[in-house]
């Protein structure tokens, strides 16, 4: 009886999403993309989908992860990022707070970009499972791409998040064997090196970009989520918490780094206009620090 009605409120959960959150809400801001999508807000699902990812919340020591409320700042930030990228990411799309079973199966027959046989034995369960019966929608699984539709989900209201999940699309986009490359995942460590460069991907484009604000919180909370990842092969109980705990104290002292380093740039540089054309011409050069480049982080 118990199984019964948890399986009735799973699919009444789930029909209530689908009535809902398929529709798009009109774009503010910088206007329509073809590859964004966004879902109908819904104040039940996404109150239910943020009370299910309290302890994500926590872990991460953000709010506005799995929001399930994603701003036309998050998403202006994709925008640009996915624009500047359209070679390895002009396939993908974007789903913001939507629930689209039907979009995502067709997707899975027409993304070619995988080969069939992948499709067929790991798509199809990957997307029964995450996308069609126990979406992100209401459960939390947090923001993820999958490789089998390329699509990317977007609970979180925050740029780095969104920007992590586009490096993954970015990632296997300049990729020649993308199925293959997207299998391998499943060999033990291997997602951490892929989690590694969605995470510089994401933290690159906010240094060329010149956002240093962005940047200092792409650190705060990416550090920490890699940090779950590295923690859950300590095999011990509560190891994803230990490592976001590590990601925390390296991702807030590479922000603290990161802001002393571009203070001292300031300084030299702003100490280098200062100088008068006098002392210039006497072939007195000013000390200026080295530009910042993506190796930096």
């Amino acid at each position: 009886m118990r199984q019964r009605r948890l399986q009735r409120t799973v699919a009444l959960l789930v029909a209530v999403a689908l009535a809902g959150c398929a529709t798009t809400v009109p774009y503010v801001g910088q206007g329509p993309h073809p590859q964004m999508e966004r879902g109908q807000p819904v104040l039940p699902i996404d109150a239910i989908g943020n009370v299910f990812a309290v302890f994500g919340k926590i872990l991460l020591w953000n709010w506005r992860f799995a929001s399930h409320s994603v701003s036309s700042e998050t998403e202006a930030y994709l925008v640009k990022y996915v624009d500047a990228h359209q070679k390895e990411t002009g396939r993908t799309v974007f789903r913001l707070n939507q629930y689209a079973p039907h979009k995502d199966l067709k997707r899975l027959i027409t993304n070619k970009q995988v080969a069939w046989p992948y499709r067929l034995l790991i798509g199809i369960p990957v997307t029964l499972i995450f996308d069609v019966v126990l979406p992100g929608r209401i459960f939390p699984w947090g923001d993820y791409y999958n490789p089998w539709t390329n699509t990317v989900h977007l609970y979180s209201d925050h740029p780095a998040i969104s920007l992590h999940e586009a490096g993954h699309s970015y990632d296997i986009g300049h990729r020649r064997f993308k199925g293959t490359y997207a299998f391998i995942r499943t060999i033990p460590f291997v997602d951490l090196y892929q989690e590694a460069q969605a995470t510089d991907e994401a933290i690159t484009h906010f240094i060329e970009i010149g956002d240093r604000h962005q940047e200092y919180r792409a650190y705060k909370i990416l550090y920490p989520a890699m940090g779950t990842y590295a923690g859950s092969y300590m095999f011990i109980v509560g190891g994803s918490v230990i490592g976001a705990i590590v990601g925390h104290i390296f991702g807030r002292a590479k922000a603290h780094d990161r802001r002393k380093y571009y203070e001292q740039l300031d300084a030299q540089k702003e100490a280098a206009s200062s100088l008068t054309p006098h002392t210039a011409t006497r072939g007195v050069a000013p000390a200026i620090g080295a530009p910042v480049t993506s190796a930096a982080h």
